[in-house]
């Protein structure tokens, strides 16, 4: 699962089968300030000292129309992340790293 933040100032939650990998992806010259304003205005998250910060509840939102056991993988990918370190004080949000693509 990927949010992709396009050179229009567009964000989206794309590849969402796929609970292995969670990344911001920002092509086309884009900067953090271009992706922090995306993310918020989408209402998908913030960015914060280089690393994107997740909305949970909006990313598992885009999963509804997934199979039943999506849920459980998304579960278990947060689980790895909250292992790792990387959710926020609340909660509420998991980081991501940002690949800035040419």
């Amino acid at each position: 699962m990927y949010v992709e933040v396009s050179r229009s100032g567009g964000a989206a939650v794309k590849d969402l089968e796929n609970l292995r990998e969670l990344a911001v992806r920002a092509g086309g010259g884009l900067v953090e300030q271009d992706v922090a304003h995306a993310l918020a205005a989408a209402g998908l998250g913030t960015v914060d000292a280089g690393y994107a910060w997740l909305e949970m509840e909006q990313l598992r939102a885009g999963g509804a129309a997934q199979p039943p056991q999506w849920a459980e993988g998304f579960d278990g990918m947060i689980s790895f992340a909250k292992s790792r370190g990387w959710l926020s004080d609340d909660g509420g949000s998991v980081r991501a790293h940002i690949d800035y693509r040419e």
